[in-house]
């Protein structure tokens, strides 16, 4: 599988670290968005040294492959005297939330005689000081510490401001890098700050990357530190813990590869490939904390779109991956956004969009006037009382359906009702709004405004529809008597009234001649809600895999891009599961074909191989939709 961009530390929105090109000594490490964060790797065979990671003057020892499998990252080397295997994972364990959020990283070197000799072998990483601060250089300071029976390396600014900024394509200016292996060092030199070596034991060299941020986000006002905390007194014991146990936790990290695969090989090899692609970037693309009542945060970052946290329309593009795997998750997305829609801030009586702008959520920064959108204003949103944000920049019908699908959903496949019985009283007020605003939607955002502002769109009408049904729903499950089904199945037969002599529906009421995915109704059959005709599914199906581009359907006539979650969750739609195949094959030709050398993209052109901006976004564990489909049926 040939990617645009490989994955090697994932822990979290501020520490993913990928490579740009295929052979790992060809250019330098990069965060995800571009800034250039060098590791260098090196093997020493009998006292002559040969690169396997970064650039440098020393000679490289020959790639001869890369696989990535879902948590794992595997190289192969060769020269004349050994074959070099070197791993990189992160034991992003989506069902353990210490271990998800435990910011250590691990960097595994292998080896063997190629030419039946026996070799003298070591293994060194070293970091450049730009770990250590956001571009622009500041004073580093370095040092060797100690925890129980290791040692590690670590480096840092001077001056520590932890949480102390925020935006998309930035990296984090605070905390300290740490590396443990063998042997550890401090260097005084302008590049590599810290370094480790590592002999052999065994035929194996390991070393541990490590993320100490101090504090992890702030959340109304007050710094949060990682979740793993709750275990570990601090980023030493972690450090620990992980070299003490690391054969356990590779093993959990091939179990949960293994998990991955096997869901999803039952479409086929091209799905099980693609999901496998993207299942790093969603789990790094956030971070897990507690509230101060000891309540789950998992916070996203937007990235490359505008770096909110917690972004509603892009949790909910998300919720098949963490549906499946551990709905947990989905609460920890929810709870923010429902906190600052209690505040006096948000005054509207439709959901709010996001929570700040990562990793700072003191309230959401998404259309709010220019007063409030400085640094200092962003601060104290969350603690205004009248209302700071411009109507025509909010997505009043996107945010209520996404939430009210998300908190049913939520509670279909955990049987934890905590969520919508605290929270009944604004998913009411959502369910109202949806119900006020019919079928004729006016011109407002969508999540698909990239592909231009629409009014009557049928699609957004579709999520309105399944928002007033789960809120139905919600209601069954309280005791509380309602007539909202009744009014999603009406509203269903009037959209349904619009369909054209091929079956499908438009792109926009009494638009004739237009199409575009529909992928909002995935949820009338995996609920069993039955408010729209399996003629209608199959049309719509039909209709999507006959606008099958070299590497995609478009989302819609106008354009010739799409989105790679929104395909699969169409992709679902088909009773053959013949799309899914379809689908994937496309989008995994792209990764093969693009020059883009950035994370998998999501908003992709369909004809020619190139990514529309779109990187590193958690909105991937769309892909999951298939999945979802199987294991709820």
């Amino acid at each position: 599988m040939k990617l645009p961009c490989y994955p090697l530390v994932t822990i979290d929105p501020m520490m993913s670290i990928w490579s740009k090109s295929e052979k790992l000594y060809e250019s330098d490490t990069i965060l995800w968005c571009g800034i250039r964060k060098a590791m260098r790797g090196t093997v020493v065979i009998d006292g002559e040294r040969y690169r396997f990671m970064g650039l440098s003057k020393e000679p490289e020892i020959g790639q001869k492959g890369v696989e990535v499998t879902p948590l794992v990252t595997v190289y192969r080397f060769e020269n004349k005297k050994i074959a070099l295997t070197v791993k990189f994972w992160t034991p992003l364990f989506w069902d353990d939330l210490i271990m998800l959020s435990t910011p250590c990283s691990f960097i595994e070197c292998e080896f063997s005689s190629a030419d039946g000799k026996v070799h003298n072998v070591s293994a060194e990483i070293s970091l450049d000081k730009e770990f250590c601060y956001d571009r622009i250089p500041k004073p580093v300071k370095e040092q060797v510490k100690s925890y129980g029976k290791i040692k590690y390396a670590v480096m840092g600014r001077k001056k520590q401001k932890p949480v102390s900024k925020s935006g998309d394509g930035v990296s984090a200016d605070w905390g300290y890098i740490c590396l443990y292996g063998d042997e550890v060092a401090v260097n005084k030199n302008r590049r590599a700050f810290i370094s480790a070596r590592s002999d052999f034991k065994n035929g194996r060299a390991l070393f541990i990357f490590a993320y100490d941020d101090i504090k992890s986000v702030e959340y109304m006002g007050e710094k949060l530190d990682g979740y793993y905390k709750q275990r570990f007194s601090g980023i030493g014991e972690a450090i620990e813990y992980c070299a003490e146990n690391y054969g356990v936790l590779y093993e959990g990290a091939v179990s949960r590869n293994k998990t991955i695969r096997d869901d999803a090989e039952i479409f086929s090899r091209n799905y099980a490939d693609m999901v496998t692609a993207a299942c790093r970037q969603v789990l790094a693309g956030h971070k897990p904390v507690l509230d101060a009542e000891g309540n789950i945060l998992y916070f996203s970052k937007e990235c490359h779109s505008n770096g909110c946290i917690n972004t509603v329309d892009v949790s909910y593009p998300a919720l098949p991956f963490f549906l499946i795997y551990n709905s947990e998750l989905i609460k920890g997305m929810m709870t923010g956004i429902f906190a600052f829609a209690r505040t006096n801030a948000w005054q509207y009586d439709f959901a709010p969009h996001d929570i700040g702008t990562y990793p700072i959520a003191n309230g959401q920064v998404y259309g709010c006037f220019k007063k409030y959108s400085s640094r200092k204003g962003k601060a104290g949103i969350y603690k205004q009382n009248k209302n700071v944000f411009r109507y025509d920049s909010q997505m009043p019908v996107e945010e209520c359906g996404n939430m009210l699908i998300m908190a049913y959903a939520h509670y279909v496949y955990s049987k934890d009702k905590s969520v919508i019985e605290k929270n009944f009283d604004l998913l009411e007020g959502w369910a109202k709004y949806l119900v006020n605003a019919s079928i004729e939607l006016e011109n407002q955002l969508c999540t698909d405004d990239f592909a231009g502002h629409s009014e009557k769109n049928v699609n957004l009408a579709i999520k309105e529809i399944m928002g007033i049904a789960a809120f139905s729903k919600i209601c069954g499950v309280l005791g509380v008597e309602n007539s909202y089904f009744e009014t999603a199945a009406q509203y269903a037969a009037q959209l349904s009234s619009f369909v054209l002599p091929d079956g499908t529906l438009p792109f926009a009421l009494n638009e004739k001649n237009t199409w575009s995915l529909k992928y909002n109704l995935v949820w009338d059959k995996l609920f069993s809600f039955n408010l729209f005709s399996e003629e209608l599914y199959r049309a719509e199906s039909s209709k999507y895999k006959q606008k099958l581009d070299t590497y995609g359907v478009p989302l819609d006539y106008r354009k010739k891009f799409t989105k790679t979650d929104w395909m699969m969750w169409a992709a679902a739609l088909d009773e053959n599961n013949d799309s899914v195949n379809l689908y994937s094959k496309a989008i995994l030709k792209y990764l093969a074909d693009t020059g883009d050398d950035i994370c998998f993209s999501d908003w992709i052109d369909t004809d020619v191989p190139k990514s529309e901006g779109f990187n590193h976004r958690t909105v991937q564990g769309g892909l999951w939709m298939p999945v979802l489909f199987s294991k709820t049926e």
